[in-house]
């Protein structure tokens, strides 16, 4: 029956991060299109897929307890070596995690990258400079205290 159980949870979790999967797919394609309505919607669903789960992963740690095994790592391995099916769909759940977290890495370097360029582009507006000096005729800097807003103009 625990058995049962546990098969169920992994099959169920490896669901899950199939779709994370595919929802991290889609939220790069809009984060790099910048379609805001539509990544909206992928984060509202991303949310309950993450809340999924998580409610699994909780009901696994309860069924390793129940068990006398640890709620890490290695007593998930040692649970699911009672049963080849059970090592065979943990570690697929291992792989799918592996590739949600790098969408995950790689969707967090498009929003890091647009952060920066977001905030470049304010400062250009606002007549902050990135460069504090220019060089002069001889080589030597000159302070610029002027700003050049755009605002201004």
């Amino acid at each position: 029956m625990a058995d049962l159980t546990l098969h169920e949870l992994l099959e169920k979790d490896l669901q899950n991060t199939v779709d994370l999967e595919n929802l991290l797919r889609a939220e790069r394609t809009q984060l790099e299109a910048r379609d805001i309505g539509a990544l909206s919607r992928t984060l509202i669903e991303k949310a309950e897929v993450l809340a999924s789960i998580e409610q699994n992963d909780e009901a696994r740690r309860k069924l390793l307890a129940q068990h006398g095994y640890p709620a890490d790592n290695k007593g998930m391995r040692r649970f699911c070596s009672e049963s080849p099916r059970g090592v065979t769909l943990y570690d697929q759940l291992r792989e799918q995690i592996a590739q949600c977290a790098a969408l995950t890495n790689i969707n967090g370097a498009i929003v890091h990258r647009s952060r920066l360029n977001t905030r470049h582009v304010l400062d250009i507006l606002r007549g902050k400079g990135t460069q504090s000096s220019l060089y002069t005729s001889a080589g030597s800097t000159n302070k610029t205290s002027e700003t050049r807003a755009l605002a201004k103009a």
